[in-house]
């Protein structure tokens, strides 16, 4: 697995339990992470996307209910 992979899953773990935390971007290690929180209403889930504001690079996880 490649080194910014496992940075993304890091990052993955740490904004999937708190949306606020600043966490640097995996590729270009400069901007910070921005969390947008879209509900999937009909699967009772939610897409939790990151996306860097300096290089745009983005990930998204989908969480279950609360």
């Amino acid at each position: 697995m490649k080194e910014v992979t496992k940075k993304w899953i890091q990052a993955g773990k740490v904004l999937g339990e708190d949306a606020d935390a600043k966490v640097n971007c995996p590729d270009c290690e400069k901007g910070i992470l921005t969390v947008t929180d879209v509900v999937i209403g009909f699967a009772g889930k939610t897409d939790r996307i990151l996306c860097c504001p300096c290089c745009s690079k983005e990930n998204v996880i989908t969480m279950g209910q609360a």
